[in-house]
């Protein structure tokens, strides 16, 4: 009996997580992932290291489901003395390959001098082997 508890307890706690990659190896944004219903985390580069720069704890919302596709967006911001970041968040499921496609773009209004910044990433998931 205790072990069935213990795989009920595994199951109720699990959480269902999704990771992006960017599909281009050189941006300061190398992945962001997605924990269903709890948060959105966008990483970033910092000298060799990959952390976690911005935390949102909302998840994209379904915008579209047809055609053998879901896809989810949400908009997002961040502001300190130094700028306003705006992420416009989507990602899209396939579901014949079952894999996911991400896209983020960033809006940097910064509150100096400087120009305002635009950066498009493209995301995928990695296919597990089978």
């Amino acid at each position: 009996m205790k072990f069935l508890l213990f795989f009920f307890f595994i199951g109720v706690t699990a959480q269902s997580q999704i990771k992006f990659w960017n599909t281009n190896p050189t941006s300061n944004m190398p992945k962001f992932e997605v924990v269903w219903g709890e948060k959105t985390t966008i990483f970033s580069k910092v000298g060799y290291d990959v952390k976690p720069l911005y935390v949102f704890n909302k998840t994209a919302q379904q915008t579209f489901n047809g055609d053998g596709r879901t896809k989810f967006q949400m908009t997002v911001s961040s502001s300190d003395v130094v700028a306003k970041r705006t992420f416009e968040i989507s990602y899209t499921h396939h579901r014949q390959t079952n894999i996911y496609l991400g896209y983020i773009k960033a809006t940097y209004v910064y509150l100096d001098k400087r120009p305002t910044k635009v950066f498009e990433e493209y995301f995928e998931t990695v296919k597990p082997i089978n």
